[in-house]
């Protein structure tokens, strides 16, 4: 048995910062009798049940010191009549349980499974036994876990735990399936759209024309994460403008790189102005949903965020398209 929090994948939430009023009137609306939480580590969810009126409640959890009764959740979850499942699962990827040289012991759930991380082993399992809240990784959203049987996903800017930065979103769920245009989407308290509405957004790239990312020699830089400083956010400049060192850029990065690419260099200023454009207008547009969330959170309290590869990409490919038809060369940022 894993006996680790690392192993466990543990994180307890101790505030109640994922409780917003959407969430509140999800659970009171499934009228259940029973407050169930199969992963219950310190019974803190379960405890905010019992002051939204729900009486009785049930806990299991594979840890034997947390006094619960004995279950291994992500093997089997005891179904329960007119409950409402309210929980915080494991979470645990299973390359980063491979990094950390602990695979051995969780290799078991992902042997049956084509879900790369415990959290989502767990959710396709409550799914099946009832409505409930569930607190997993905002990571999740872009995910290609099935969505349609959700209710709702809640962003949550501020964290809920004590022990880890890790961004988390809480989705709402009764397991019937419907269209993502009924999925709604919120950050914080406020409703910024449906899922269909973002999926609708997603930028796809063509491969329409080279661009070689983690190529030191390349002209172009790109900061693809947020700092803590909301004056420098992520954005496209020349190499020359980027303060870093160029020996830190390896295959591997994802937070800053180097882009090579064939396209005329007497138009690289108007290139990257476009991209920037192009990049402020779909931040602007998506409020950030279809960007990858980032630990911690900008000085102003935003959710700091990263820009994959592949939307970079399309950004970059559209960009191209308009600068190449921008007879004013000069340059532009």
């Amino acid at each position: 048995m894993l006996s680790t929090k690392r192993q466990l994948g543990q994180y307890f939430t101790r505030q109640q910062t994922w409780l917003r009023p959407q969430v509140i009137s999800f659970i009171k609306s499934v009228k259940a009798k029973v407050a169930y939480d199969p992963f219950a580590g310190n019974g803190d969810l379960l405890m905010v049940a019992n002051s939204l009126g729900i009486e009785r409640t049930v806990g299991l959890d594979i840890d034997p010191k947390l006094g619960w009764e004995l279950n291994d959740s992500l093997i089997n979850i005891p179904k329960i009549k007119e409950s409402i499942i309210i929980t915080n699962p494991p979470y645990l990827a299973n390359y980063s349980a491979k990094r950390k040289k602990i695979f051995e012991g969780v290799e078991k759930y992902f042997a049956s499974t084509n879900y790369d991380d415990l959290y989502q082993i767990a959710f396709e399992k409550c799914l099946k036994e009832a409505a409930g809240v569930i607190i997993i990784p905002e990571t999740f959203i872009n995910s290609p876990f099935p969505k349609d049987r959700l209710n709702s996903i809640t962003i949550l800017e501020d964290n809920p735990f004590e022990d880890t930065e890790t961004p988390v979103c809480v989705v709402c769920f009764d397991g019937k399936s419907k269209l993502l245009s009924e999925v709604q989407i919120y950050k914080n308290d406020e409703l910024i759209g449906s899922l269909e509405y973002f999926e609708k957004l997603r930028l796809k790239p063509q491969n329409s024309i080279s661009f070689r990312f983690n190529d030191v020699n390349g002209p172009i830089a790109l900061r693809a994460v947020d700092t803590t400083n909301p004056q420098r956010p992520i954005s496209f400049m020349r190499k020359e403008e980027l303060e870093y060192d160029l020996a830190g850029i390896k295959n591997s990065s994802r937070l800053i790189t180097i882009i090579q690419t064939d396209f005329p260099i007497n138009k690289l200023d108007t290139l990257i102005a476009h991209s920037n454009i192009i990049l402020a207008a779909f931040r602007y547009k998506t409020k950030d949903v279809l960007l990858s969330p980032f630990k911690g959170n900008t000085k102003d309290g935003s959710r700091r965020r990263r820009l994959d590869y592949s939307t970079a990409r399309a950004i970059l490919e559209t960009a191209s398209e308009k600068a190449s038809h921008n007879k004013n060369q000069t340059r532009l940022i």
